[in-house]
């Protein structure tokens, strides 16, 4: 196994094998934050659905915003309420 030094203390690479099992775990962990993201967007989505429009003024957002909203985390154009 090739090695390299670092100092005087010899440090082995990680072997093909090794860097393809690291690439793919790391590619199913991307995957499942992104569907945690979808899953947690559709149900703010649907709980500030159901909120009467009183609320939703009160929190600041139009019942037009909700989808973008949630999915982009909020508007700077009003006050900077939402970032």
């Amino acid at each position: 196994m090739p090695t390299l030094r670092i100092g005087m203390k010899p440090v082995a690479r990680p072997s093909v094998n090794e860097r393809l099992i690291a690439t793919a775990v790391e590619i199913c962990r991307s995957g499942l934050r992104i569907v945690a993201r979808i899953i947690r967007i559709r149900r703010d989505c649907a709980w500030l659905d159901e909120l009467p429009d009183y609320l939703l003024r009160d929190i600041g957002i139009k019942r037009s915003e909700i989808s973008s909203v949630t999915r982009f985390g909020g508007k700077t154009d009003r006050d900077g309420m939402w970032n």
